[in-house]
């Protein structure tokens, strides 16, 4: 009996096994196969659903009952019991242990440890990414789009979500000093205000608060023409303020005439025509009229170059930055704001309402933007590098030379455009017998899948 016991040894694998996978095939298989000269018996020290809940804050997808019935199922296993957390020297006693094995993040203190190195590339919390990409994924090749903004999800935006809140949260404190500084980055600005809302949203404050005076208005489309409609409105707010209005294409006449202006305001990128203005153009003009420059970049942000051209710029977390929809953000430079400004003016229109977080912020738009954040970059090139292949793809159908064309969108001959899935747009003017296709659909595509999204599109 003595000669049998010394052949034998019970060697116990403690784990989790939240969500099984092939890492945890091969440590059992160690474990049965580490005494070539010992009958080894596997016994499962399996975690039980209440010690999951404690120590990793949610509740296994797999219950315990089911964990334990895959765990038998595999040949290297020989029982499975039911363990705490951590392995104590009384478990080791009471199920009569003589070896206990591990992976190499072993925090069990026991005597007679084996331990393992963990395979690489899998654990239970990869797959969940991984599950929680594939279903972001499905989504949006389910529903490809083909609109300005919002877009395809980012499993970025979705993995920084999480319960914030504006007041003595530290954690949240962290995510919007980085989200706003690496904006800050991409304007080349030194300020920053954020509010909830959108680009719309933040023009209105910028233009009751600072761009104000005698206001120069260069339109080129439908969003510069929204600035005049935007100052209209408020007249009444604003008497010492006057617009005066020019388009795009009188600019090198306006640089003839000797008449000065307090702010030029202008849209860089016109979405609904695909159209880039001019920033070098704009930025001359502003100084030969002793200006300061105002840009509507929501649709430019990130996408376009020289940002830092302008005085301000007003724009939202979704379209070129990549963000989920929901904040404004407003950046200019040192100087822009004057300590006078209109008085008595309505809660959500007076900028120290969102210096001084008087509202409850983005938040979460905010949060969105947290890892994106740090790879702008990425953005920009996935959403250049679709644009490429769809100007390759319809040469012949381009309207716009390549200077003047935007990298949001583009503007080209089509009688009918639409989509087997997924939502086309329809922008709020368009020439006739033209369409407009924008490229935000491929901004988190992975590099060689980049362009695909075309080959659903039927255009006559």
């Amino acid at each position: 009996m003595s000669n049998v016991k010394e052949q034998s040894v019970r060697v116990m694998v403690d784990m989790s096994a939240t969500l099984m996978h092939y890492g945890h095939v091969r440590l059992l298989k160690k474990a049965k196969n580490y005494f070539k000269d010992k009958k080894v018996t596997v016994v499962v020290g399996l975690t039980t659903d209440d010690e999951v809940i404690k120590h990793k804050g949610y509740r296994p997808e797999i219950p315990f009952k089911g964990r334990k019935e895959l765990l038998e199922a595999i040949e290297y296993v020989d029982e499975v019991v039911p363990t705490t957390w951590k392995i104590t020297e009384e478990t080791i006693t009471k199920y009569s242990i003589d070896f206990l094995v591990h992976g190499s993040d072993n925090s069990n203190n026991v005597k007679n440890i084996i331990q393992f190195d963990r395979t690489e590339g899998v654990s239970s919390e990869m797959l969940r990414v991984r599950a929680l990409n594939s279903i972001i994924q499905k989504r949006n090749s389910s529903k490809p789009m083909y609109t300005p903004g919002p877009s395809n999800l980012s499993l970025d935006n979705v993995l920084d979500l999480r319960g914030v809140f504006g007041r003595d949260d530290q954690e949240y404190d962290h995510i919007e000093e980085t989200v706003l500084n690496n904006i800050l980055a991409l304007t080349g600005h030194d300020h920053i205000v954020r509010m909830q809302g959108s680009a719309t949203t933040a023009i209105d404050v910028a233009t009751t608060n600072f761009v104000v005076g005698s206001v120069l208005i260069v339109v080129s489309g439908y969003y510069s023409k929204r600035l005049i409609e935007i100052y209209n409105r408020k007249k009444h707010l604003m008497p010492k303020t006057t617009i005066t209005i020019i388009d795009y294409l009188e600019l090198e006449d306006e640089l003839k005439k000797n008449r000065k202006f307090d702010w030029i305001s202008a849209a860089y990128t016109e979405t609904a025509g695909g159209f880039l203005a001019d920033i070098q153009l704009l930025h001359n003009l502003a100084k030969a009229k002793e200006a300061k420059l105002f840009l509507d970049a929501t649709a430019s942000i990130n996408l376009e170059d020289h940002h830092n051209l302008a005085d301000a710029c007003a724009f939202s977390s979704c379209k070129g930055l990549g963000g989920l929809t929901g904040a404004g953000f407003i950046t200019f430079k040192e100087g822009c704001l004057s300590n006078e400004k209109p008085t008595n003016l309505p809660w959500s229109l007076d900028i120290a309402t969102y210096q001084n977080k008087m509202t409850t912020g983005p938040y979460h738009a905010i949060c969105s933007l947290y890892t994106i954040s740090k790879n702008f970059e990425r953005v920009k090139n996935n959403v250049r590098k679709s644009k490429d292949i769809f100007l390759k793809k319809y040469a012949d159908r381009i309207v716009r030379p390549e200077k003047d064309q935007a990298q949001l969108s583009t503007l080209f001959k089509a009688t009918n455009l639409k989509a087997e899935k997924g939502v086309t747009y329809s922008p709020r003017a368009v020439t006739e017998g033209n369409a407009i296709i924008c490229h935000l659909g491929d901004m988190f595509s992975e590099h060689d899948d980049i362009g695909q999204l075309y080959n659903n599109l039927k255009i006559d």
